[in-house]
């Protein structure tokens, strides 16, 4: 966040201003645009375009002109969203909606979401109109695109109680994502830290002494007690993520319970999942209302997702992924990709995906790995491949080690063992690509996807899934595309799609491989998917169904 040079507002000046603020907007933008996603990036962008504003002046001004950038920012965003919001499997009411103009819209979320405390508009109770005949002339609209022809249909009505409760259904309460409250703290302290490092090269330049030295020391340490704030609540956050999953082992063989939807309704294919020991992590291509001051490469965005299924989206920006890989033994992640400017890259967590750290890819690479794992028997350990080149990391991507390997590596089992393939064979490795020792026969081209257990490997083609033993000639599972492959143990998940594109998800077992398919939501079965991804671990799992159209699903197992 840039300093705010006209200003001096302290970090109270900053909490006032969120708390009269933050909470109603964020339940407006969502009621108005039904996408938590995008309703996260308008009202960050708004909340700190007005804040480092010179000309923001008093509480209500600042407040006022919130409100006047907030409006402007979701209208643009109802518009950009356009015609699909009319269209699929949207109900009358609100296909309706999205026929009014972005303005009406929001007068409607004003005038008949469920408010129940102050506005930061200076209007307050339930009804909360923006003025009587705005509120009307609104609802009026709404009412002739329903069919009604009566203008003097009253609010009381039928329509009015739909209405009520369609925004009551999208409310998502009070208070705001807890990573977009901390993204906009972590904004209001760099911008603090910024003005503390221009005050002291004044106080050096004039070289100022008394009071003033004092003032500036007392700056100086009041910036280092909220980075030190900042740095506690992320901790706890991540701990928090670290320690709460209530589950333990799921049971064997491994059965799917349910398949919910995480996120839908996204743009493209190129969505990434990775779980670590006890996190899982998500990131799929920003619009361009994300992080829209970039000049080049947007950044993706890149999310956590719990044990129960909650997703926090508004993170630490952590470039544009091509390659992403979360470790089962530590919560150590690893993102690789072009950051900002178009430079290739990687983004480093050790805490399960909250905060990110950038750095250079090892050697000097003219592309992100094609393949990227952590070995579950070390903790920390990476292994990239790129193009005849395997490379080996210790300590989760700072330091790595290169070595040319013919062997393409597919996939680690639980204890460490890496499988790998040539044209028609398969190979394994006990010392991370040291070293490798032929098994028997492969297939024939390299495997789209593969998952290791401790008896074969799941490969997974075209053609469908395959089932390659140690001991035993290969055989055939599950006919279809399949797109990823996930082990926990020697059981595998498996998404894929049929000849038309329907996604199938389901599980097989190495001891006896057959293919147990799960029920899927009608929002995701009617998908069109081209590829996906899936990642695992005790507490579920994430997917990513990627096509045209793509959505994010978790899944929990019987336990």
């Amino acid at each position: 966040m840039p300093d705010r040079t006209a200003q001096t507002n302290s970090d109270s000046d900053f909490h006032g201003y969120l708390a009269r603020n933050l909470s109603d907007a964020y339940r407006l933008a969502v009621i108005a645009l039904d996408d938590p996603i995008v309703a996260q990036a308008v009202v960050h962008d708004a909340i700190t375009s007005v804040w480092i504003s010179a000309n923001a002046g008093s509480e209500p001004d600042a407040d006022a002109a919130f409100r006047r950038r907030l409006d402007a920012a979701t209208a643009a965003a109802i518009r950009g969203a356009g015609p699909a919001r009319e269209v699929g499997d949207a109900d009358p009411l609100e296909a309706a909606i999205a026929g009014l103009s972005p303005e009406l819209q929001l007068v409607l979320g004003r005038s008949f979401g469920p408010w129940e405390s102050p506005r930061a508009d200076g209007h307050s109770g339930d009804a909360g109109h923006d003025g009587p005949n705005v509120g009307d002339d609104a609802f009026r609209a709404l009412a002739a695109r329903m069919g009604g022809n009566d203008a003097a249909t009253a609010p009381a009505g039928d329509l009015e109680m739909r209405l009520r409760a369609l925004y009551e259904a999208r409310d998502p309460g009070t208070p705001a994502p807890l990573q977009l409250r901390m993204r906009l703290q972590q904004d209001q302290d760099q911008a603090g830290a910024a003005q503390a490092v221009a005050m002291a090269g004044r106080a050096r330049r004039h070289r100022r002494s008394g009071w003033a030295f004092g003032f500036n020391v007392f700056l100086g340490l009041a910036v280092i007690t909220l980075a030190i704030a900042l740095a506690s609540v992320v901790d706890v956050r991540a701990s928090a993520v670290a320690i709460a999953d209530p589950t333990g082992d799921p049971a064997l063989p491994l059965t799917i319970s349910d398949v919910t939807v995480v996120q839908r309704n996204i743009e493209g294919p190129g969505i990434h999942v990775a779980a670590t020991q006890r996190t899982f992590i998500a990131a799929f291509p920003a619009s361009p209302l994300w992080h829209a001051s970039d000049r080049q490469c947007l950044a993706d965005v890149v999310g956590t997702i719990n044990w129960d299924g909650s997703a926090s989206w508004v993170g630490q920006r952590a470039g544009h992924v091509e390659t992403l890989a979360g470790d089962p033994s530590s919560l150590s992640a690893y993102i690789a990709g072009p950051g900002s400017y178009c430079q290739l890259g990687q983004n480093v967590s050790s805490d399960g995906g909250v905060t990110w750290s950038a750095g250079p890819l090892p050697g000097s690479p003219a592309a992100s790995p094609t393949w990227l794992a952590f070995d579950p028997a070390h903790a920390h350990t990476l292994l990239a491949y790129t193009a005849g080149t395997l490379s080996a990391s210790p300590d989760s991507g700072t330091k790595w080690t290169a070595r040319q390997s013919s062997v393409v590596p597919l996939a680690f089992d639980s204890t460490g063992r890496l499988v790998g393939w040539t044209s028609g064979r398969l190979f394994e490795s006990s010392d991370g690509g040291a070293s490798w020792q032929e098994t028997g026969p492969g297939p024939a081209d390299r495997p789209d996807t593969a998952g290791a257990t401790s008896s074969g490997v799941f490969i997974g083609a075209r053609d469908g899934l395959w089932w390659y033993p140690l001991t035993a000639t290969p055989s055939h599972v599950q006919s279809g595309s399949v797109f990823s492959i996930s082990t926990l143990g020697d059981d595998a998940l498996v998404l894929g799609a049929d000849a038309a594109g329907r996604p199938w998800l389901g599980t097989a077992n190495n001891a006896n491989p057959g293919f147990s398919q799960a029920a899927l939501p009608p929002e995701l079965a009617s998908l069109q998917i081209s590829g996906g991804g899936l990642a695992v671990n005790d507490s579920g799992a994430v997917v990513a169904f990627s096509g045209a159209t793509s959505a994010i699903a978790f899944v929990t197992f019987v336990y």
